[in-house]
């Protein structure tokens, strides 16, 4: 409940705003790519963002907890950006604190190998159990500049995940942890799930509240998920589908869940930003997204997506009301304004490139021999995030100054980029 009313909403993970590596060496997300992906979020209609790297954070020297018992306080600096941007756009938190698998931000076989334990033992090893306990203190009790608040004490943080697909976790484990958190901070949600299907060990503990359950081909049918959230609904606890693969998002997946009341939210995987310099970030494992997409097949599954948001933020609807698209889906956002990053010249011709923007579809260039003007168009929305740099084949000899205006999907234009002399 938020405010007296069912809260529901479509979501969207970015795993990497605390700390990010994306096929390459591990540093911290500017404070661009981190505003970038949050309001191309919430443009979406996306109102939680489930984040590892906000709760996962071990055994890397840019990590909260480099080595077992140190903390670098420094690691906290997007983490509290993050949660305050966030903050900002009305966004909630789904923070996982550990992970399953040997990532870059760590798991909890980190734990076991500063032990000298197993990795099994992370579940039964008072040592481990204590370790983990500290780094979850730790986290909760850091108080955020931005805000003044305790991470324990911010409504932004919505929920504290156990880990991310926690194939392994005991009864008494989930017990244990879910209670230590529920005592450090009584007023925000606990989740609890592991990788596939539900596991029944989190629908008997007292202080989890919410069962997280992820959809992947082939099990990424509306059907099963329908199946695991009356599973979850009937012990009494909340249904939330943490990942669910956007590459076959599409209506016939999404509209059964949007009226399916034991649905109470499901966030794709995953949002990618723009780069600081030009282009969108990619990643190898066949699930990036970006808005408004840089494809037909990407755009299609952008549509879906949004329809299925900001339908999620409305009373459960019948069928018949999906069917008629009745979802009260707002026009899209003017772009934000790009920047020009670079203008380099290559056998005589400029090369122009840009830090992309929120929203934006594709871009004009124009050109000018003033800085104020009058400009002429070069290339008429022909340039997308995927086509930077761009060069000018009809360069002047002289010196110009150029400029890039982006549009959205439906040609509705945003701010100029600041005009940039060429050398």
């Amino acid at each position: 409940m938020l405010n007296g009313r069912r809260f529901r909403f479509g979501g969207a993970n970015i795993y990497w705003l605390g700390l990010y590596s994306n096929i390459g060496n591990v540093h911290y997300a500017t404070d661009f790519q981190i505003k970038d992906a949050l309001q191309t979020a919430a443009d979406m209609g996306v109102t939680v963002v489930r984040s590892h790297t906000l709760g996962i954070s071990v055994g890397n020297p840019l990590s909260v907890e480099p080595k077992l018992g140190q903390f670098n306080e420094k690691a906290f600096n997007t983490i509290d950006y993050s949660i305050y941007e966030a903050h900002k756009l009305g966004i909630r938190l789904i923070i996982p604190l550990t992970d399953n698998w040997h990532y870059y931000e760590g798991s909890y076989h980190t734990f076991t190998q500063w032990l000298g334990l197993p990795s099994s033992a992370f579940y039964t090893s008072p040592k481990a159990i204590v370790a983990f306990e500290q780094y979850i203190s730790h986290l909760l009790n850091h108080v955020n500049p931005y805000t003044g608040l305790a991470y324990k004490n911010d409504p932004t943080i919505m929920t504290w995940e156990l880990g991310n697909e926690l194939n392994g976790m005991t009864p008494s484990w989930i017990n244990k942890i879910s209670s230590f958190i529920h005592n450090l901070a009584p007023h925000q949600l606990i989740a609890a799930g592991q990788q596939f299907g539900v596991d029944p060990a989190t629908l008997s503990s007292p202080d989890v509240n919410i069962v997280d359950c992820h959809y992947y081909p082939p099990l990424e049918t509306a059907s099963f998920i329908e199946s695991n959230a009356a599973q979850v609904a009937k012990a009494g606890k909340v249904f939330v589908a943490g990942e669910y693969g956007s590459i076959v998002a599409r209506e016939s997946l999404l509209a059964p869940l949007v009226s399916d009341k034991n649905v109470s939210g499901a966030a794709f995987w995953s949002l990618f930003a723009h780069r600081n310099t030009y282009g969108y970030d990619q990643h190898n494992d066949g699930e990036t997204l970006h808005f408004p997409g840089v494809s037909s097949a990407m755009r299609s599954r952008d549509h879906a997506i949004r329809d299925f948001n900001y339908a999620m933020n409305q009373p459960i609807p019948n069928r018949a009301a999906i069917e008629a698209r009745g979802l009260g889906v707002p026009p899209e956002p003017p772009p934000g304004q790009p920047l020009i990053t670079s203008i380099q010249q290559k056998n005589g011709l400029n090369v122009i490139a840009w830090r992309g923007t929120t929203d934006a579809l594709n871009y004009s260039v124009q050109r000018s021999f003033s800085k104020l003007g009058p400009w002429t168009t070069i290339c008429s929305k022909c340039a997308t995030d995927d086509q930077t740099p761009w060069t000018d084949e009809t360069s002047p000899a002289s010196p110009s100054y150029y400029r890039v205006i982006p549009y959205n999907v439906e040609g509705t234009a945003g701010m100029p980029s600041t005009p940039v002399l060429s050398p």
